[in-house]
């Protein structure tokens, strides 16, 4: 048995929509601080495994899961016509102002999306990464080979309706993995609980939401150990970032 080390490869493209043309992306564009992840791994011609992160303001999160769950999770036409099929669906989070879902979605019938169209052209287990945000929606397809790209950029263009648009990011190989909102490494179990509460709660908010000692009290635990916790997991997140504004500086001028 062989393993191999080769990069996959990525395709990025962004979808924009018209205002008025798609209630989820209008959502979106009246909410400018609501955000929404999503990381999808295909794993047939109809059918995808889904973990969707949602963050923001408590009321417009509370609106778009309404409406991720009206459409039970299934993937967004970019035609004209409206995806059905089944799906499950599990909360692995709920705070107000963030929510994480894991679904799996089937049967999906035969409609012009985003996964369905992909399913064509590339291989099974193909990863899709999706962000929402301010009416546009940030795709990046890692996947074993990007032979029929092109081929496939061709279908998504045709396929999409009058008030949808497609802007071409970039095809090459993959070299960082993008999922940080999900899972994030470097941080110690108690740190990566005690950002992840404080943003939840609104924190990081301007004017903030909940103070350092009422959050302490809510959690349950000193507030001179959650100020360290906070302080360690910003300080190392903010090296993450520089390190990595330096690498992308350096490839620029290499």
């Amino acid at each position: 048995m062989s393993v191999s080390t080769d990069r996959l490869r990525e395709f990025t493209f962004t979808l924009e929509y018209e205002p008025g043309e798609d209630e989820v992306a209008d959502l979106f564009r009246d909410h400018p601080n609501l955000r929404a992840s999503m990381i999808d791994i295909n794993t047939g011609d109809r059918s995808y495994v889904r973990l969707v992160q949602l963050t923001g303001p408590p009321e417009a999160t509370d609106h778009l899961q309404t409406m991720l769950e009206d459409r039970e999770y299934l993937p967004r036409a970019v035609g004209s016509d409206r995806c059905c099929g089944t799906s499950t669906a599990y909360r692995l989070e709920c705070a107000p102002r963030q929510r994480l879902v894991y679904a799996y979605v089937d049967r999906i019938c035969d409609c012009q999306s985003i996964h369905n169209i992909a399913s064509a052209y590339l291989d099974r287990g193909t990863i899709f990464e999706c962000r929402h945000h301010a009416g546009r929606e940030r795709w990046r397809l890692l996947m074993r080979s990007d032979e029929a790209v092109g081929e496939l950029l061709e279908h998504i263009e045709a396929a999409c309706r009058d008030g949808v648009t497609v802007e071409v990011g970039h095809l090459g190989e993959a070299t960082e993995w993008h999922g940080e909102a999900f899972v994030d490494a470097d941080l110690t179990g108690s740190q990566r609980e005690a950002i992840a509460q404080a943003a939840a709660r609104g924190y990081y908010e301007r004017p903030r939401e909940v103070t350092i000692g009422e959050l302490a009290d809510e959690l349950d635990i000193p507030e001179s150990t959650l100020s360290y916790r906070l302080r360690m997991a910003e300080s190392r997140l903010v090296k993450r970032c520089l390190n990595r504004y330096a690498e992308n500086d350096d490839a620029l001028h290499t």
